[in-house]
């Protein structure tokens, strides 16, 4: 399997775990943090390498890598919404607005293309960098707290190297 072949895997993955959150959260009586410590408000930076250089190369000649994962998840998305009810239906729709506002504002922003994925639990944001520092994830962070009203430490920003 290709690394390209992971990542969308992973984001499928994360899709259909926050469809589970979503459904679970509508039917549970406690809330969701009641088990989660408390963060001590550090923006959280994931540089784990998720695929190689050589890859992250023709992804970026290619042009088209974001679009393929927003393609993606779009499908799986359109395919949880036929078996979701109104409310949640509403609530995923919103995350996806939510999502493409993000990600034009990174852009207009002149910081580098993002991937932008909202579920319940957070928020992860990839990068199209192989460099990516703090100035620039502090950059993306106040974006996405101020359209989102989340936490810094629901947010997960990662580079894509």
């Amino acid at each position: 399997m290709t690394k390209k072949k992971k990542i969308i895997s992973a984001v499928a993955l994360l899709l259909f775990a926050g469809a589970f959150a979503v459904t679970g959260s509508l039917t549970s009586d406690k809330t969701a943090n009641e088990d989660i410590p408390l963060h001590d408000g550090d923006i959280l930076v994931d540089n784990n390498t998720v695929v190689t250089s050589d890859d992250v190369s023709d992804l970026k000649n290619a042009d088209t890598y974001f679009q393929e994962l927003r393609a993606t998840l779009d499908m799986d998305r359109n395919k949880i919404l036929a078996k979701l009810d109104k409310s949640e239906k509403n609530k995923l729709l919103k995350y996806m607005e939510q999502e493409k506002t993000v990600e034009t504002l990174i852009v207009n922003k002149g910081l580098p293309e993002s991937f932008v994925v909202i579920t319940d639990t957070g928020i992860n944001i990839t990068v199209n960098t192989e460099d990516l520092d703090q100035a620039t994830v502090t950059k993306i962070c106040e974006i996405v707290m101020r359209q989102t009203e989340r936490k810094a430490s629901e947010i997960v920003v990662q580079d894509v190297s």
